[in-house]
């Protein structure tokens, strides 16, 4: 059961139904109905930051490309322009020669070198004149290609910024449902939540404050990964007590992709803002082989992840409400481990 469910069952408790009312003239929804209903938005918001997150590395992808396709196209622009000041001086010079009166005046001419330096000129000029035109038609070819090549990355890049505004949107309408949820809840069960939270969030700040005054010591790796992973969990038990907030990566405040991927290039280990995409970045591990700092995933398909300390346990950003923690590893949406 998630936290925050868990508080709301401890926020009611046993309390009876107030006097003068009944439990079928409450308009409020029941404890049991909260409760499936903040489970059913941990799971939507769960998998909308998931997406959020791909998109939000699709974008930087599409955008690099858009880069390169502008760049293209300056380039292929200048090619032209480059081409058509060339054209422009040689019809100045055939211009400058005559043009073609110099025809007339090849045929009149009066010696028979004088015939072959004027042919040879208009020859060069006639050369100069077919190569430049093939040239610009092979450059205004090339400009209308990467042109169309450049309109297409902008309109990838629009798309995915509008796919990530809709799940930004998601998000936010399923934690402001979660508020509402939690605000109908009674004043006494209102009262007990605020308390049950303050407890919680004073316990994972002392159980961080432990964590970071004594020594802990980590298993090492007996692959390449020797000694990176134990800095890699350290610098997860350094962020234990801070609290979770969606899309961040530190150092206030952490979501589950965020946090793996602030522990581990704390190690020197860049991974991906993203549960899915880390999943994809290291070497896949059975659970019999698990060992600390590897990551284990949750979720078909996969929404969350964290970092594997040892003992059974996990440090994960859990989600919104919660903090960052020690918790069991075992759950029954469990996908999979990889080592970074």
């Amino acid at each position: 059961m998630r936290p925050l469910v868990a508080l709301a069952i401890a926020a009611a408790g046993v309390l009876s139904v107030l006097p003068g009312t009944s439990a079928q003239a409450d308009p409020r929804p029941s404890l049991a109905q909260v409760e499936a209903r903040v489970e059913a938005l941990n799971a939507r918001v769960d998998s909308a930051v998931e997406a959020y997150s791909n998109a939000k590395i699709e974008l930087a992808s599409a955008s690099r490309r858009a880069a390169v396709a502008r760049g293209r196209v300056k380039s292929a622009q200048a090619e032209l322009d480059t081409i058509k000041r060339q054209m422009g001086a040689i019809a100045a010079a055939a211009y400058r020669s005559g043009g073609t009166d110099q025809f007339v005046q090849l045929v009149s001419t009066s010696t028979p070198q004088t015939f072959l330096d004027r042919a040879a000129s208009l020859d060069r000029i006639a050369a100069g004149q077919s190569s430049q035109m093939a040239a610009a038609a092979t450059a205004r070819h090339r400009l209308a290609a990467v042109q169309a090549e450049a309109s297409h990355e902008k309109a990838a890049a629009d798309a995915v910024a509008k796919t990530m505004a809709k799940q930004k949107a998601t998000i936010e309408n399923a934690l402001a449902e979660q508020q509402r949820l939690l605000s109908s809840l009674k004043a006494d069960e209102q009262r007990k939540l605020r308390a049950a939270q303050r407890l919680a969030a004073a316990r994972a700040q002392a159980q961080a404050r432990a964590s970071r005054s004594r020594s802990f010591d980590v298993p090492t790796y007996n692959g390449p990964a020797r000694g990176r992973a134990a800095e890699a969990v350290q610098a997860a038990y350094a962020q234990i007590g801070k609290p979770y907030s969606w899309g961040a990566s530190g150092p206030g405040s952490f979501d589950c992709s965020g946090l793996t991927m602030w522990a581990w290039g704390h190690a020197g280990v860049s991974l991906p803002h993203s549960s899915q995409a880390q999943y994809g970045s290291g070497e896949h591990v059975s659970q019999s082989d698990l060992q600390p700092g590897d990551l284990v995933f949750y979720g078909s398909p996969i929404h969350h992840v964290g970092i594997y300390v040892g003992g059974g346990n996990m440090i994960e950003a859990p989600h919104s409400g919660a903090y960052v923690r020690v918790a069991s590893y075992s759950r029954g949406d469990y996908a999979g481990a990889v080592r970074p």
